[in-house]
């Protein structure tokens, strides 16, 4: 899935965690350290396809529960609208 940041979401990075703000809706996110690295690699990649290989060799996990709990981050960002979902082009 493709993903954007949108604009009125700010970032802070808190000694490896991290803290999202929605400035629109005034939505806060904790982010623990390794969700502060999915969304660094999201943020460079808009991706998840493109973060999961280079999470997986980062990261001491299975595939099978690397792309569970990634897609599951990826849902509640987007649900707090702290993620956009980008249509590919056909």
């Amino acid at each position: 899935m493709r993903v954007t940041i949108p604009d009125d979401v700010v970032f802070r990075d808190l000694a490896g965690e991290a803290v999202l703000l929605h400035l629109g809706t005034g939505t806060y996110f904790g982010l623990d350290a390794v969700g502060t690295r999915i969304w660094h690699r999201l943020a460079e990649h808009q991706s998840t396809e493109a973060i999961a290989p280079l999470l997986l060799q980062e990261f001491d996990v299975d595939e099978q529960r690397l792309r569970l709990d990634l897609e599951a981050l990826v849902e509640q960002l987007l649900a707090q609208r702290l993620l956009i979902a980008v249509d590919d082009p056909v």
